[in-house]
């Protein structure tokens, strides 16, 4: 039911018709499945290669505390 409903709204949009043809119903799964949909996979793959990269350098400048913390109290120690 819904993809029916996309191809009448995609046919709608590219003015074929209520009854769109074979060539109209393959255009617009092309459109969806890969200008739409390839769209929000390329959003979703940039949102976590961000998302990975922020976490990598919240964990780099937390390990650079850790070794200053436990550098100085060797010093102290020795």
């Amino acid at each position: 039911m819904i993809r029916a409903m996309h191809l009448v709204i995609a046919s709608g949009i590219l003015g074929l018709g209520q009854s769109p043809s074979s060539f109209g119903q393959t255009l617009a799964l092309i459109l969806i499945f890969f200008v739409v949909m390839g769209g929000v996979v390329n959003f979703l793959v940039g949102y976590i290669i961000s998302a990975v990269m922020v976490e990598r350098k919240q964990n780099q400048e937390r390990a650079r505390e850790y070794d200053a913390r436990h550098e100085s109290g060797r010093r102290t120690a020795s």
